[in-house]
């Protein structure tokens, strides 16, 4: 596989790199606008996610087989992609219900928290040492997600319902979270990445289906091509999560994984403001003061890779089957050691739970 970027801009790179995240961003905005003009037409939420994400993985498969990265060995691939297919599932599905329950704005910026969040989990399992000026980032970021939480809590009225779709979407960085530590630990050595994107999705659209035949129902599902309405937004929404997938995986090689992580803030910085303009919804009090708090939060996180950029770095491939064998932060063999999730050469984004956050990159072990 070709050696990722490890977040040097070039001068040719320089001007596509700001139109792809942004391109990048937008989509991961746009597969939630989606959801919501679904929800409020009416569509079986569960089967519509199904579809799409189904949809989005046969084009990505497509395109892997096409241009030569449909190739590894398969039942590692598969046993990976299951597991991987399994958060996405929770994460999206989480998402998607979610939004016709706390808008829109509150759904989006979750998706700016995963980055943050994964440090927290990664330093509680013993894959990350603790680095002063990233914990008082995550401290401030999490400080301005839990005014924003505890606004909408509160502007709740007590009704149950809608505090547990609060909770939930408050979940979802967390769920992402893991996901970032799943796929940094057992990434299958020389996969390719749109490969793997590809079976996630597929796994993670099959795993719904059971779900949704048994909350939804069969019958249902058929008014996603019945309904010229839903027929729309699903294709768009399958258009849209193979799309994301594209330039995700080439912003990732011409800027690297210190630029891409800033996905998750565009999505909150797009998907803000379209659910005030667009759909009317109400930001809860104390917002700006939260939004400066995650902004300054993200900023104090990334001082010290930024300053690292340049560095070389040694590494060396994970074997898979290694990493399964041995606990968090084992030593392999007498020279190398765990490997930390924050270097530069590990790709740090947000996905989307629209999509892996780490996918991109094989796993890397420092000495």
């Amino acid at each position: 596989m070709t050696a990722p970027s490890t977040g040097s801009i070039t001068a040719g790179s320089a001007l596509l790199a700001p139109g792809l995240l942004l391109v990048t961003g937008t989509l991961l905005t746009v597969t939630i606008v989606l959801s919501r003009l679904a929800g409020a037409a009416e569509a079986p939420m569960l089967w519509f996610l199904s579809a799409s994400m189904g949809g989005g993985g046969l084009i990505l498969l497509g395109v892997a087989a096409a241009s030569g990265q449909a190739r590894g060995v398969w039942k590692v691939l598969l046993a990976y992609s299951l597991g991987a297919g399994v958060i996405q599932a929770v994460s999206m599905a989480t998402a998607y219900l979610a939004v016709a329950h706390v808008g829109i704005g509150y759904v989006s910026l979750a998706f700016a928290f995963p980055l943050l969040a994964t440090y927290v989990l990664a330093l509680a399992v013993g894959m990350e040492r603790l680095a002063w000026c990233r914990a008082a980032g995550v401290t401030v970021g999490l400080a301005g997600g839990l005014m924003i939480a505890l606004s909408k809590y509160s502007g709740l009225g007590g009704n149950a319902e809608a505090v547990g779709w609060v909770l939930a979407a408050s979940a979802i960085p967390f769920i992402l979270a893991g996901g970032n530590l799943y796929r940094t630990r057992f990434w299958p050595r020389g996969a390719p990445p749109l490969l793997l994107a590809a079976l996630m999705l597929i796994f993670a659209a099959g795993l719904i289906v059971p779900v949704a035949v048994a909350t939804e129902g069969t019958p249902v599902a058929a008014s996603l091509w019945q309904d010229p309405a839903l027929l729309t937004l699903t294709l768009l929404n399958v258009a849209a999560f193979a799309l994301k997938f594209v330039t995700y995986f080439k912003l990732q090689h011409v800027a690297g994984p210190v630029y891409l992580s800033q996905i998750g803030s565009v999505g909150a910085a797009v998907g803000l403001p379209v659910a005030v303009i667009l759909f009317g919804e109400t930001l809860p009090d104390g917002f700006a003061l939260a939004v400066a708090l995650i902004v300054a939060g993200a900023v104090l996180f990334q001082l010290r890779r930024t300053s690292r950029d340049a560095a070389p770095k040694h590494t060396a491939a994970c074997n898979t089957a290694e990493l399964l064998r041995r606990p968090f932060g084992a030593k392999i063999g007498s020279k190398i050691k765990k490997a930390p999730l924050f270097r530069e050469d590990i790709l740090m984004a947000p996905d989307s739970n629209s999509g892996p956050a780490l996918i991109g990159i094989e796993p890397t072990i420092y000495p």
